[in-house]
């Protein structure tokens, strides 16, 4: 057989073109894994809310319901206790068979994609799966397409891991698989591609993985929409329009929507900090952060679960007749203070250690502001056809546009979602100027600037540069924080992990002389090994002199899968350069030449 037909030849990764046809596989692999996702949290879903209505008063709709306690108490128990039901066995999921799979799942990939050359553990989509299977359908708050997206990470490293790629192209697979998960779920397949390609950067897109995304996410849609039917996922029966007079409530939905998804970042990073604190056993945090949603649950339901459903009720002019007062601004109030509570929900079920996703909950709380903003439009413009809706799906994309500093995807992925494309200009002009309030800001916290500071592009930089730039060149002092004693236990290790916030650390003796790096990455700790000293553990790293090159320091960094690398003056340990300061120092360096 000719060597251009050989079957060696036709799976080799090397060849450009053959990463298109790995793209197929992983998007039809995604799409069968979305199915049976989607298809089981379908089935949760269902039960658990049965449990409800079982002893609820009969309702056209159960999320219809705000307060179950003035209606039945037995529902009212239901409600408080699921959540918290829900959070116990996730949390002891992730606890006993995966603590990475607690979170969002989408700082995971992103981090994996920048640092980690695109390595995931294959078990960890499946345990991450499998919590929020039980934090979802249960009432806790959040979406599924953090779970959806590291599954299809997942599938796309275990293929390149069959395919024995190198990191590029598992990169490279690894955001295909991202966007195959979300195209599907969604039944959003350029806005799956574009937000996978997108989320990694606050002000870039990695292009050179744009059309496998675009490839996998197709081919995962085709694949799904066999399963789920061809239909946005949100849609929208009520006439849509676009006027120009309405521009300046569109900016005051942006600044809203600025404002809320300040909240909503801050408030997470404030409730993990204080789950963080807290003295009770960690597969015990996410059933404490479920009760409390169970609380807020009995007064406002439609805060518990991915919340579509409600979505779906209200988008379409099915406005609840359950408000405390009558008329418009009870409405805005009121749609106000949901919007306030699914960020609380949200935060109190992620920040306890639940399993779940943001961009569920963006959706809700941008929709919630863009029907407070809609109907104050329409008492300002009495005379003028204001259309709700219009406002809601605005309010979606802009407010994931701010908090994911994602405005293309946001812009795309909504418009898919809802189908319609003549809300383009207005979601555009939200969507951008909330984009433009909060670049300060953003939900998640492993995404760098641009290409340029991500090591997953280390390949494009100057070697010049780095080889002429010694690392005193930039750095007068170096750090000390991530620095471990040899007499140290794993239980300080641990300990000092928490306190720093790292996972690797050179090791030194009582006399400052280096002895190696540890990796809480490589290391499992169980109980009985916890107080072990951590001598045992050691690797042998190289250091690098303060003298030396950036060049050196990056190569050991590179080659033995570390974060950060031992300075040393003489035979002393001075402190440690990590991978992201060197990337600044080069970036730096470079704007001066």
């Amino acid at each position: 057989m000719p060597q251009s037909f050989s079957l060696r030849k036709l799976v080799n990764i090397k060849n450009p073109n053959s990463i298109y046809v790995y793209a197929v596989v992983v998007g039809l692999l995604c799409g069968v894994a979305s199915m049976g996702f989607s298809y089981i949290l379908s089935l949760l879903e269902s039960f658990f809310n049965s449990l409800h209505t079982q002893t609820a008063e009969k309702t056209e709709t159960i999320v219809q319901k705000i307060s179950f306690a003035a209606q039945n108490p037995s529902t009212c128990l239901i409600v408080l206790f699921l959540p918290a039901f829900g959070g116990l066995i996730a949390g002891l999921i992730i606890h006993f068979f995966c603590k990475d799979a607690s979170g969002t799942g989408t700082d995971e990939m992103i981090y994996a994609f920048h640092y980690k050359e695109g390595r995931i553990d294959t078990k960890i989509p499946f345990f991450k799966a499998l919590a929020t299977l039980f934090t979802l359908p249960t009432g806790g708050s959040g979406g599924k397409e953090g779970p959806i997206s590291l599954i299809g990470a997942g599938i796309g490293v275990f293929v390149s891991n069959i395919l024995k790629t190198g990191a590029r192209a598992r990169r490279t697979l690894l955001l295909a698989g991202t966007a195959a998960g979300l195209g599907s779920v969604f039944r959003s397949p350029l806005g799956g591609a574009l937000t996978a390609a997108e989320m990694v950067y606050r002000h870039d897109i990695e292009s050179d993985a744009l059309i496998p995304c675009f490839i996998s996410s197709v081919t995962a849609y085709l694949i799904y929409i066999g399963y789920a039917g061809a239909e946005s996922a949100f849609h929208i029966t009520t006439p849509q329009a676009f006027h120009a007079n309405e521009i300046v409530f569109y900016l005051l939905l942006g600044g809203l929507c600025f404002a809320f998804g300040y909240l909503l970042i801050k408030g997470f990073k404030d409730t993990r900090t204080f789950f963080d604190k807290i003295r009770v056993p960690k597969w015990l945090k996410p059933a404490i952060g479920g009760l409390l949603t169970g609380a807020i649950a009995i007064l406002f339901f439609s805060i518990s679960g991915t919340g579509n459903d409600y979505l779906s009720y209200v988008i379409n002019g099915h406005f609840p007749d359950y408000f405390p007062i009558e008329g418009a601004i009870a409405i805005v109030l009121s749609c106000l203070a949901i919007a306030f509570l699914k960020i609380v929900a949200s935060t109190l079920t992620i920040g306890s250690g639940g399993s779940a996703g943001i961009f569920g909950p963006s959706l809700f709380i941008g929709a919630m502001l863009g029907a407070a903003v809609g109907t104050f439009a329409q008492l300002i413009l009495p005379n003028q056809q204001v259309s709700i809706a219009s406002f809601m799906v605005i309010g979606m994309g802009a407010f994931y546009a701010g908090v994911a500093q994602a405005p293309v995807a946001g812009i795309v992925m909504i418009i898919e979602m809802s189908g319609n494309y003549s809300l383009l200009p207005p979601i555009i002009i939200v969507s951008v100027f909330t984009f433009l309030l909060s670049r300060k800001i953003s939900f998640y916290k492993n995404q760098v600037d641009n290409r340029f500071k991500s090591p997953a592009h280390s390949y494009n930089m100057r070697n010049d540069v780095l080889e002429g730039t010694s690392l005193n060149d930039f750095f007068p002092e170096f750090r000390v924080l991530a620095t471990a004693n040899k007499n140290w236990t794993l239980a300080d290790l641990l300990n000092n992990s928490f306190e720093t916030h790292a996972s690797d650390f050179a090791v030194v003796d009582d006399d400052w002389n280096y002895l190696g790096m540890i990796s809480l990455r490589n290391v499992v700790v169980n109980k009985q090994d916890r107080n072990h000293t951590i001598i045992n553990y050691v690797e042998k790293v190289p250091a690098v002199n303060s003298d030396e090159s950036m060049s050196k320091a990056l190569n050991i960094i590179l080659e033995h899968d570390i974060d950060k690398v031992a300075v040393i003056e003489g035979d002393k340990y001075v402190g440690y350069v990590r991978y992201r300061d060197i990337f600044e120092a080069y970036n730096t360096k470079v704007k001066q030449i």
